[in-house]
């Protein structure tokens, strides 16, 4: 078991299994939300747009060392259902999650927080208001998004090329098509290929969010993937340690569906500036 090698956001290390399947450390939060969509016939229509999940395990930093590959093909054969998520531990809780960037050959990968409101209800008036200090002076409160991290793989250099969450949080609003923009350049060309399927992904995105009321996606992500050599794709939700799926009506909106818009008019300019 190693660490993920195309991970470019989250705190946590996201661990690479021998059944080419993913291990995700996650709150307790980030667990009932997924158990409550995963289990709620109402959130049917949101289920593709989330990793696919195949159950969980509790495991300490010591067991995952000591472990041999034997003993945790074992373990992985019995992960514990959802159901039974709302059981605390002491221990981390690893989601058994899909792979997206399974068969590709090179695969680049964008971190894009979404929304306008960067705290959540928990948190206490200190941390609410250094949150929102922080989340005017970047384009999450102009835009609705900013960028955590992206990897894309440049065809004229070999290598891969990189920008990391500072960069993402200096960027002005004038600024705010700039992580797409390099996200999508290969070094060669654009790949209007790619934008065109990211932007049919979003309006279906926008279109199932709009059915709900009370979901909130507080700080959580949007993950854009796709290969450096084929046409293969993807768009995920990602990150739900602050999200919710009952919030009152007249508590504030996240901006999420505000991000969201703004994404696809960038993306829509992109592909008619390259046709």
């Amino acid at each position: 078991m190693s660490k993920a090698k195309h991970q470019v956001g989250g705190r946590g290390n996201i661990l690479e299994l021998p059944s080419s399947k993913l291990a995700k450390p996650i709150s307790y939060e980030e667990g009932i939300f997924y158990s409550t969509i995963k289990n709620n016939d109402r959130y049917t229509p949101l289920r593709p747009f989330l990793p696919r999940t195949y159950g969980f395990f509790d495991a300490s930093d010591d067991d995952l060392k000591r472990i041999r590959t034997k003993e945790l093909k074992v373990m992985l054969e019995k992960l514990s259902n959802l159901a039974l998520i709302e059981q605390k531990t002491n221990n981390t809780r690893y989601f058994v999650m899909e792979n997206l960037t399974l068969g590709m050959r090179k695969p680049c990968l964008m971190d894009i927080k979404m929304g306008r409101r960067c705290h959540d209800l928990i948190d206490d008036y200190e941390k609410k208001i250094k949150k929102i200090k922080k989340c005017k002076a970047s384009t999450s409160w102009s835009c609705g998004f900013r960028l955590i991290g992206l990897k894309k793989f440049n065809h004229k250099t070999g290598v891969y090329e990189r920008r990391d969450p500072e960069w993402g949080v200096s960027l002005t609003e004038e600024q705010s098509e700039d992580p797409l923009r390099i996200f999508l350049n290969n070094g060669l060309k654009n790949r209007v290929d790619i934008a065109q399927f990211f932007f049919e992904k979003l309006k279906k995105l926008r279109a199932v969010l709009r059915q709900y009321t009370g979901l909130r996606f507080y700080t959580s992500s949007l993950l854009f993937i796709y290969d450096a050599f084929s046409n293969r794709a993807n768009l995920k939700l990602i990150d739900f340690t602050h999200s919710h799926v009952d919030i009152p009506q007249g508590e504030d909106d996240d901006g999420y569906l505000f991000g969201v818009e703004n994404l696809i008019k960038i993306l829509e300019k992109f592909i008619k500036e390259n046709k």
